[in-house]
């Protein structure tokens, strides 16, 4: 589809809109679109493949479909913040910014751990372990951030 090309998903979402059955749940304006708006239409040494987005964003939720994985689920993980609010946002942004640095093809005994709350974490979990403990620490710079309130690993 070129960039002249009417997307058919986005014409399907004005017509429901127009016709007045669009169901549209009120979120809270976080600016992550408004910021994401701004890097695509400024950057100058990347493009974005809107079919390759597009179809990566299908076998996401059909992942996520499959395996009856939300927003509700994702926040039962021990390590994940339990509250919705600016510092959970902060929290989620912080964790996606340095997610990359923790991939690894290593088996579980060679990769990086973190030790914490009497138990070993690799992987995504290691940096998500990494942040949950700075922050129990006051080790993090952020002063936006606050430990998340976890009776349940404890």
């Amino acid at each position: 589809m070129s960039d002249d090309e009417a997307d058919p998903e986005l014409l399907e979402l004005l017509r429901q809109h127009l016709q007045g059955k669009l169901i549209v749940k009120e979120e809270a304006d976080t600016g992550v679109l408004d910021g994401a708006e701004y890097v695509y239409n400024q950057g100058i040494d990347m493009a974005i493949d809107m079919r390759a987005t597009k179809a990566a964003a299908q076998t996401i939720y059909a992942q996520m479909q499959k395996k009856h994985y939300s927003t509700a689920t994702w926040s039962e993980h021990e390590l994940h913040p339990k509250a919705k609010d600016e510092t959970s946002v902060a929290f989620i942004f912080t964790m996606d910014l340095l997610n990359f640095s923790f991939w690894s093809e290593l088996p579980d005994d060679e990769r990086f751990a973190i030790e914490y709350h009497g138990r070993r974490w690799t992987g995504y979990w290691s940096l998500v372990a990494a942040i949950q403990r700075a922050l129990e620490e006051g080790e993090l710079p952020m002063s936006h951030f606050k430990a998340q309130q976890r009776t349940d690993i404890r």
